[in-house]
């Protein structure tokens, strides 16, 4: 474990014992996934294991070796790290957080079916990492979505957990983490699949007592202590998609963004089935999507889709034909199949309310949302609020929120 720590993470703050001539230097010298496989592999080949190279003399085990960019010039610097990595996996355990590799035997299978040898040499995880073998539903989306996509992602890794389906995604704001809040809430398992900071995240308020609880395991193929990198950002998408049995993109940039590099690269792959969240801008990255063979997601509650079909690639005519989301409270009783009351009640009104604030929204989008006016709407938020069910509205936007939400409570 520590040997491959040393070849493949020299670049993630862990320095040589003399003066580093820089980080550029570092970055040089690690070995990338692809060099790391066939090195590995030829040790394996010759009966080595990269631990041999740490003892007696390495360039007597290395001399048959060749490879155009494995030199052991490159390899030396490495080997001083022992020491240094033996002290770090000490800090991390200590914090919880544990590592495997592709030897591993909870090492996720999915992984090595779909990436072969570019799967990553190793991952430094929380939690219990036999959730990574369960059935799960990619949800991704924009940090700055939309509060009806936040709701429909809260609605959708909600409907997941009741199947026994856990959530994977890439743990971002916006919609990673409205998906990840509905698995939760319905007791449902998260995979959180990080780009970096694994270590300030497993020991955050924030996540800690859930991964307690066992309600996520997060995962990171970068160094714990990493900083943000657009290019660990960016393959972790491809590990969000192989650890999942089906993807579900709620919104999309069109041309640009991860949500966007994720999806294309995976309907070019053909990893797994990629479906896509209604949109009515035709111009939208979601159009663009199915435009490139992404499949459309009906405009219906996330509760009536089968998790399976879509991990089989298509849906039931009953699916497809399934009723739009309920635009406004009358809409509930249709949908059930039984007749609405020709008035509401104002405990009516204010369940339709507290429902579409799982998401929190503004009056005006309340009033989009449930097809109701807005000073009424007004009106019973002023006595939610009083009944200590609603957060007074925040910030610029004045966004009403449901009383005592937080992320991973449990409560």
């Amino acid at each position: 474990m520590i040997d491959c720590i040393v070849f493949v993470q020299a670049e993630d703050g862990i320095r040589d014992l003399v003066r580093s001539r820089g980080l550029g230097d570092v970055y040089k010298r690690q070995l990338s996934t692809g060099e790391w496989s066939r090195f590995s592999a030829w040790l394996l080949a010759h009966e080595h294991t990269p631990g041999d190279l740490f003892i007696g003399d390495p360039k007597h085990t290395l001399a048959t070796f060749q490879d155009k960019t494995i030199t052991l010039e490159r390899i030396a610097p490495l080997l001083d790290r022992g020491f240094q990595v033996a002290l770090l996996l000490e800090k991390w355990q200590r914090a919880g957080l544990w590592v495997i590799t592709r030897s591993s035997p909870d090492y996720p299978q999915r992984l090595t079916t779909m990436l072969g040898d570019q799967a990553p040499p190793l991952f430094h995880g929380a939690g219990d990492r036999r959730k990574l073998e369960t059935k799960a539903l990619a949800v991704i989306g924009s940090r700055n979505a939309a509060e009806a996509d936040l709701h429909f992602a809260r609605q959708l890794g909600h409907a997941a957990a009741q199947q026994g389906w856990s959530i994977v995604s890439g743990g971002a704001r916006g919609v990673d983490e409205a998906s990840m809040r509905g698995a939760i809430e319905a007791s449902g398992t998260v995979i959180g699949v990080v780009a970096d900071s694994l270590l300030k995240m497993a020991t955050s308020h924030k996540y800690r007592d859930a991964i307690q609880r066992s309600d996520i395991v997060l995962l990171c193929a970068s160094h714990p202590e990493v900083g943000f990198s657009g290019a660990n950002a960016m393959a972790r998408n491809k590990y969000v998609y192989c650890l999942s049995r089906a993807a579900v993109v709620v919104c999309s940039d069109a041309n640009k963004g991860g949500t966007w590099a994720g999806a294309t690269e995976d309907l070019k792959k053909k990893w797994v089935p990629v479906w896509v969240k209604h949109h009515p801008d035709p111009r939208s990255g979601n159009r663009a999507l199915v435009d490139r063979g992404a499949q459309p997601l009906p405009d219906s509650d996330p509760h009536a889709l089968d998790m399976e079909d879509l991990a089989k690639g298509k849906l039931s005519s009953a699916q497809l034909f399934e009723l739009p989301i309920a635009s406004d409270v009358a809409a509930v009783y249709q949908a059930s199949g039984t007749t609405a009351p020709k008035e509401l009640t104002e405990a009516d009104e204010m369940e339709a309310i507290l429902k579409a604030l799982a998401t929190p929204m503004t009056v005006k989008a309340l009033a989009k949302h449930i097809a109701m006016d807005e000073a009424r709407i007004s009106h019973l938020l002023d006595q939610l609020v009083h009944l200590h069910k609603v957060e007074p509205p925040t910030g610029r936007s004045r966004s009403y929120a449901l009383a005592g939400l937080d992320l991973f409570s449990g409560e």
